[in-house]
């Protein structure tokens, strides 16, 4: 599966990236980068997928950084903490890992 990160003001997409093997379920802009409480942290997109995985792409390089695996079942939710030092992600099971 492709994610596209758009360009709103060219209307088109700046990135494409392959990011998993089935079908993203969720996305959740991190709340880091300019502008933010943790301006000089990293602006991540991280996308959780019904492969159990989540893929964390840098959204200013257009590549995704990290890969977290450890998932034994599809993946629905991912959420930041106030300052985006710490993701949940949240499977269909009611396990929570952070």
């Amino acid at each position: 599966m492709t994610l596209k990160i758009w360009s709103m003001s060219k209307d088109t997409p700046v990135h494409n990236l392959q990011a998993h093997n089935k079908e993203i379920y969720s996305i959740k802009w991190s709340p880091t980068g300019p502008g933010t409480m943790n301006p000089n942290a990293t602006l991540l997109l991280p996308n959780a997928s019904f492969d159990s995985t989540v893929r964390l792409c840098d959204v200013e390089r257009g590549v995704c950084q990290n890969i977290l695996v450890k998932h034994a079942e599809p993946v629905y939710s991912v959420a930041f903490n106030p300052d985006g030092r710490l993701l949940a992600t949240g499977l269909f099971d009611k396990a929570i890992y952070i």
